[in-house]
């Protein structure tokens, strides 16, 4: 004789079935987004090199007394110098604390480069509490010659014409990147 199922086996629970349509249609949507997406994210980098030092090439610029024009920026002002006094010392205040007048820094060097055309480096000296927009800012007021800039002349060397100028203080150097913002103004 036989044996009669048990009633276990035929429970009325019902089997689960996940659908995954959706999770994968939403995956491919996504993949897809993002990679039209990331080929118009552009990483912008200014590059700024290290102060070179060797003893030899510092005596020659010592008894040579180059411009090495810096821009000091502070709490309450920029300060524009050359330690070799090149150019006469000029004080910027600040029109409100820790935003330096960017126009009155661009101006003020525009003077500078009509006195030294060949010259390209700028140092910047940025106490510890300037924020990093207002160093940007500084540094695209500096780099650039605007176009209601009067436009300033250089004799190119190779060929003996003279040329407009295209650019401010292209190089940038940053003079105390190691500064501890210690009696720094």
């Amino acid at each position: 004789m036989l044996k009669r199922p048990t009633s276990r086996r035929k429970s009325n629970k019902e089997e689960i079935v996940l659908n995954l349509v959706p999770i994968l249609d939403t995956m491919v949507t996504l993949i897809g987004f993002l990679l039209f997406t990331s080929s118009f994210i552009s990483i912008v980098g200014i590059e700024s090199p290290f102060p070179e030092s060797s003893a030899a090439k510092n005596e020659q610029l010592i008894k040579e007394k180059p411009l090495q024009l810096t821009l000091t920026l502070g709490n309450g002002e920029a300060r524009i110098w050359s330690p070799f006094d090149k150019v006469a010392a000029k004080t910027i205040a600040n029109p409100a604390p820790g935003q330096p007048d960017v126009k009155a820094i661009h101006d003020a060097l525009l003077e500078v480069k009509k006195l030294f055309p060949e010259e390209n480096s700028l140092v910047i000296s940025p106490s510890a509490g300037v924020t990093y927009d207002v160093l940007v800012s500084v540094m695209d007021s500096v780099r650039g010659i605007e176009a209601t800039d009067a436009p300033i002349f250089h004799k190119n060397a190779k060929t003996g014409v003279d040329e407009a100028v295209k650019k401010l203080f292209p190089d940038i150097i940053f003079g105390n990147l190691l500064s501890t913002g210690e009696g720094d103004e």
